[in-house]
């Protein structure tokens, strides 16, 4: 008996398959005949809404009409059947039937949550958005039960946003620790909603509920509402309004300014790290503040928005006193790596860089990674000196203690680009070739940037495909092109700007007719943005876009051509044209969504 069991179930399993599979398929004649099986045999309703469906779409209205109102009156304690009835009449266009059935259904509920929600969800399968409301909402008069959630759900199928904002917000109020379930409702929304208009409706919303009764928890979603759409300015002022109303400790005022330091919205960011200070060194988040300062100002003199030597020089003052009062440590590495760079790179002074870089490896509690990471850090410092064998034998320590993670394929690629810097393209290549499989996915990225790079300017003699060694020739003396290139490269990365931009000009100058002209100029403008000098950088920018826009830089050349122009050059005219232009000529580029979304911002739409 059991195996004679076990195969029913199992011919069920297949004709169920074979259903779905019909149905999907749009073989609707097919698909009939096996859920009508299906939903004698088991009489489940999904079967029998399945079947009525098949009979719709083969326009057997009068069969289905019969069935569905036989189906009804036979199960008059389920709600869903006169619901299924209501919707062969109205797809027949008998909407007085229709609504007449639906409205019976509604009336025929019981005060059972499960029966409740099932309705509802009948009347959201057949796009009636409106009777689904309806369904809850006399639910709620049957049971006391809010189904907020189910209306949320409801007016979002129906993007009613007016609605969708209120039910949010009723379900906080009656439950605040709704408040991170509710945000992440709202988050689908927002993200992708193009124009806005969920934002703009939920926050009107919001500040009107919160100017007629304040709380906390709507006071908290203002604020996380502006984190998302990058307006920190104005989540700022209601945080501190909030933290001193509350008298907390600037927790939020942190988290703004993380989220403003991630955005490289450096003043905001400053703003607010600069409130949390103000509270004092008795303030529990007084080091983060004092080190979210930090990154902020290192971050702007990395990018060449700071310049000034005066600055930079205050901001080594800052680190000194900062690890004065917070020592040298395994939790202050990224602080301890961006004081030994000011010290190198942007102030000459390698001896301290070195100096800083020791003392923290003597630290207690530095494990393996944090070693890792110092002394790939120390590697650059010496080959900012001219020290490249030093350099060498640094990162190949670090390469040989980590063979198993990330810092160990870092390492490797820091040898790679060593040997491309010094002109030995051919050793470079063997070890690319090995980093283009690395298990991290920026190590394998640059690695196979760097390695094109070679392979496409590189003398080729050898050439086997698939295997960029053999591409690059026995003799790296020649590609003089390329050894300026990667000079200018190497100058780029010790921040000797000037000297990069004397070595890419001999490009320009001297080998007009090589590969890697556009290239010279797109970093041309890189090093005049380092500079701050936004009309040089734009003129080389531009050149790529215009004069090689069949190469693999133009898409790249143009987004950072119209970036420059509406933010810099207060020129939206060709800002629009050239972000136009990638969604045009370059659809695939991944410059194309924000692309889209710069150009619809500059045309207001």
């Amino acid at each position: 008996m059991l195996l004679i069991a076990s195969a029913f179930h199992a011919i069920a399993q297949d004709n169920l398959s074979l259903a779905y599979s019909y149905y999907n398929n749009k073989e609707y004649d097919k698909a009939s005949y096996l859920f009508e099986e299906l939903f004698e045999k088991t009489k489940s309703r999904s079967y029998f809404n399945y079947y009525i469906n098949c009979l719709i779409f083969t326009e057997q209205f009068d069969k289905a009409e019969k069935i569905a109102k036989k189906q009804a009156a036979a199960s008059k304690s389920d709600p869903c059947y006169r619901i299924i009835l209501g919707s062969v009449y109205k797809q027949r266009q008998q909407l007085d039937k229709a609504y007449s059935e639906f409205d019976a259904a509604i009336n025929s509920i019981r005060a059972d949550r499960n029966s409740i929600i099932q309705a509802t969800n009948m009347f959201v399968s057949i796009r009636d958005t409106e009777y689904a409301e309806k369904t809850l909402v006399k639910g709620r008069e049957l049971t006391g039960e809010d189904f907020n959630t189910e209306l949320f759900s409801v007016y979002a199928n129906s993007r009613n946003f007016k609605m969708m904002a209120t039910t949010g917000l009723d379900i906080v109020e009656a439950d605040a620790s709704q408040i991170f379930t509710v945000e992440n409702m709202f988050q689908y929304y927002i993200n992708n909603d193009i124009n806005d208009e969920f934002y703009d409706i939920l926050r009107k919303t919001l500040l009107q509920r919160i100017q007629q009764q304040p709380s906390t928890q709507l006071s908290e979603m203002m604020i996380w509402l502006l984190v998302q759409k990058k307006n920190f300015k104005s989540a700022i002022i209601q945080a501190k309004a909030l933290d001193k109303r509350l008298n907390e400790s600037g927790q939020r005022l942190i988290a703004i300014g993380d989220h403003a330091l991630q955005s490289k919205d450096y003043a905001a960011a400053a703003d607010a790290f600069k409130y949390v200070l103000e509270k004092g060194k008795d303030c529990p988040y007084h080091q983060r503040a004092t080190f979210g300062t930090l990154t902020s100002m290192y971050e702007q003199i990395d990018k060449g928005m700071i310049t000034d030597i005066d600055q930079i020089k205050y901001l080594e003052s800052q680190y000194a006193a900062t690890f004065s009062e917070f020592g040298y440590n395994s939790k202050t590495v990224p602080e301890i790596k961006n004081y030994a760079r000011i010290e190198a790179f942007f102030l000459n002074k390698p001896d301290s860089a070195r100096s800083i870089i020791a003392r923290a490896l003597s630290a207690q509690g530095v494990n393996y990674s944090v070693k890792a990471a110092l002394n790939l850090q120390l590697g650059d410092i010496q080959l900012y000196e001219g020290d490249v064998w030093d350099a060498l034998m640094t990162y190949a320590k670090v390469e040989n203690d980590n063979k198993q993670n990330e810092f160990g394929d870092e390492a490797k690629f820091r040898k790679a680009r060593v040997a491309y810097y010094t002109g030995n393209f051919k050793w470079a290549a063997s070890q690319l070739d090995v980093l283009k499989a690395a298990t991290t996915k920026l190590v394998a990225n640059d690695a196979m940037e760097l390695s094109l790079l070679i392979s496409d300017n590189a003398e080729r003699e050898n050439s086997v495909v698939g295997d960029t060694t053999a591409m690059i020739a026995e003799n790296d003396a020649s590609s003089p092109d390329l050894r300026i290139y990667a000079r200018a490269d190497m100058y780029r990365h010790q921040n000797l700007l000037d000297r990069a931009s004397q070595s890419l000009d001999s490009i320009i100058k001297f080998h007009k007719t090589s590969p890697l002209v556009d290239e010279a100029y797109f970093m041309k403008a890189q090093v005049a943005l380092l500079q701050q000098n936004y009309d040089s950088a734009a003129s080389f920018f531009k050149t790529v876009a215009d004069t090689y826009s069949y190469d693999i830089l133009a898409d790249k050349a143009c987004y950072n051509y119209a970036r420059l122009a509406e933010t810099h050059l207060s020129d939206s005219v060709s800002a629009k044209e050239y972000y136009m232009r990638i969604l045009t000529d370059y659809p695939g580029s991944v410059y194309a969504v924000e692309a889209r979304e710069r150009y619809r911002a500059l045309e207001g739409i």
